[in-house]
């Protein structure tokens, strides 16, 4: 195909720009996300403060309880 008759050059140029790009990204930037991935899906922290939070009143509410149910048998 004749570089004069063929109407997609720009298309072209802009497609390779892309793949160049991807592949920037792809050799120099991805194991860093990929580390970073990682960190962020094993941190837990935020659950374990939560399920002391639950916990904690659990608990708090069944000795609320029992010393409400002490004092009723009391009386």
């Amino acid at each position: 195909m004749e570089k004069e008759t063929y109407q997609n050059q720009i298309q072209d140029e802009r497609i390779d720009r892309v793949e160049k790009a991807v592949n920037d990204i792809k050799d120099n930037h991805l194991p860093h996300i990929q580390t970073e991935l990682t960190k962020v899906g094993t941190d837990v922290d935020w659950l374990k403060r939560f399920f002391w939070i639950i916990a904690t009143a659990s608990v708090g509410g069944l000795i609320t309880a029992l010393i409400n149910l002490l004092l009723t048998i009391s009386k």
